[in-house]
C-alpha cells in the first residue's frame, strides 16, 4: 500500500513538474518543435520515468532533477537568443531549398532529403505540384515556408467568372526522383518506361537520363529539372 501511495505521489508530482517546466520554457516548446526541443522532451520524460520506477528515489530528488533540467534549458535558450553564432551551432538556420523554382540539390543532400519528401511537405500545405512553388525555405523545425508563383495562387470564388473554363484537378505523379525512374508511380498512373521516355522528350526536350526529377499531371503535363552539370 505504501509503494502504491509513493507511486501516486511521484506521478502527480512529476506531472505538475513537467507542466511547470513547459510553461517556463514558453509556448514555443509546444508549437515549434525543433530537433533540439525533441531532445529536451526526451530527457524530461526520462527523468520522470526513472523517478517512477526507481523506488528508492524520493520525490523531492525528482523535483530537483526537473528544476535543474528546466534551469539548464532556460539558460541555454537565453544565451542562444543573445549569441547568434551559438544559436546557429545549437539549432542551425533556415535554408533556401527552392530558389526561383529550382530545387537546391546541395541543401537536400545536407538534410538527407529526397524530392518525394519535399513534395510531402508541400502537400501538407495543400500545394500539390512543385511547379507552383517559386521559393521554399526549409525551417529549423523541418517544415517548409512557401511562396508560390502569383499565377499559381488560388483565386477566391468571386474572382471566377465561369467555373466551366477550368479543368478538374488531377493527382501529380513523381516519375523520376533523384535521377531514378519511379516504376511504381508509373504503374499507378497506367504508363510504362517507354511512354515516359517518349513523352518526357516531347514535352520538355529532356532525356530521362538527364533529369533530376520529373513530375507529371494529366492537365499540365511534365514539370522537370535537369541534373546539375
Amino acid at each position: 500500500m505504501e509503494d502504491m501511495l509513493t507511486y501516486v505521489v511521484k506521478l502527480t508530482t512529476g506531472l505538475i513538474g513537467v507542466i511547470i517546466v513547459l510553461r517556463l520554457l514558453g509556448k514555443k516548446e509546444m508549437a515549434q518543435i525543433t530537433p533540439l526541443d525533441f531532445v529536451y522532451a526526451l530527457i524530461l520524460g526520462s527523468i520522470v520515468e526513472e523517478a517512477l520506477y526507481e523506488t528508492t528515489m524520493p520525490f523531492y530528488e525528482m523535483l530537483f532533477a526537473l528544476a535543474y533540467w528546466a534551469l539548464l534549458i532556460y539558460v541555454i535558450e537565453k544565451f542562444a537568443l543573445k549569441n547568434e553564432r551559438f544559436r546557429r551551432v545549437l539549432k542551425g538556420r533556415p535554408e533556401l531549398l527552392i530558389n526561383d523554382g529550382i530545387i537546391d540539390v546541395e541543401v537536400m543532400d545536407r538534410n538527407n532529403m529526397d524530392v518525394d519528401e519535399v513534395r510531402e511537405l508541400l502537400r501538407m500545405q495543400r500545394i500539390f505540384s512543385l511547379k507552383s512553388v517559386k521559393y521554399a525555405v526549409l525551417e529549423n523545425s523541418g517544415m517548409l515556408s512557401v511562396i508560390q508563383y502569383a499565377s499559381e495562387e488560388p483565386a477566391v470564388r468571386k474572382e471566377l467568372k465561369d467555373d466551366d473554363e477550368y479543368d478538374e484537378n488531377e493527382i501529380n505523379y513523381l516519375f523520376v526522383d533523384a535521377g531514378k525512374i519511379e516504376y511504381e508511380a508509373l504503374e499507378r498512373a497506367g504508363f510504362d518506361e517507354e511512354w515516359l521516355r517518349e513523352k518526357l522528350k516531347k514535352d520538355t526536350e529532356y532525356d530521362v537520363d538527364d533529369v533530376y526529377f520529373a513530375e507529371w499531371n494529366k492537365n499540365t503535363g511534365f514539370f522537370a529539372q535537369g541534373k546539375r552539370k
